[in-house]
C-alpha cells in the first residue's frame, strides 16, 4: 500500500467548488479537487466546516438543509479534524511570527498538527514553507 500525502484545504477552495459563479474558476477548482482526491489524504479542520457554513448562510443566504448537504459532500472526501487549546496556542505563535490573520494562523496550525505536507489556499502566501508544510495556491498559474 502506498502512503498518501496529507494535504489540508482551506475554506475558500470549498466555497469556489460549490458556489463560485465564474464557471471557469469553479471548474478549475472541481478538477483540482478530483485530481487530489484520488491520490492524497485530504484533511480539513472543524474550523473550515464552520467557516464554510457561515459564508453559505451569510453571504449566499442558503438554507441550513442546503448547507448540510454540501458539508456532507465535503465530508465524503475529507477527514475532519478537531482543534484544541494546543492548536490555538500554536496559532497565536504563528500569527506573531508570520503576520497571518488569526483565522489563517489557526488553519496553518491545524495543518501542521496533522502532519500535512501541503496547505491549499488562495488567500495565503503562495510557496511559503513553514516547517514541513508548503502553502500552495492551486489557482495560481505556474
Amino acid at each position: 500500500m502506498t502512503d498518501k500525502k496529507a494535504v489540508f484545504i482551506d475554506t475558500n477552495i470549498w466555497i469556489y467548488a460549490f458556489l463560485e459563479e465564474n464557471k471557469e474558476k469553479r471548474n478549475k477548482v472541481v478538477k483540482f479537487l478530483e485530481e487530489i482526491a484520488s491520490k492524497d489524504n485530504i484533511l480539513v479542520s472543524i474550523q473550515v466546516i464552520n467557516e464554510f457554513h457561515y459564508v453559505c448562510l451569510r453571504k449566499y443566504f442558503l438554507s441550513e438543509d442546503e448547507i448540510i448537504s454540501m458539508v456532507d459532500g465535503i465530508n465524503s472526501i475529507v477527514n475532519v479534524k478537531e482543534i484544541s487549546l494546543n492548536t490555538y496556542k500554536k496559532a497565536v505563535n504563528l500569527r506573531q511570527e508570520y503576520n497571518f490573520s488569526f483565522w489563517d494562523s489557526l488553519i496553518v496550525a491545524s495543518a501542521l498538527e496533522n502532519n500535512c505536507d501541503v496547505l491549499y489556499s488562495e488567500d495565503m502566501h503562495h510557496n511559503l514553507k513553514i516547517k514541513n508544510l508548503e502553502i500552495i495556491n492551486p489557482l495560481k498559474e505556474t
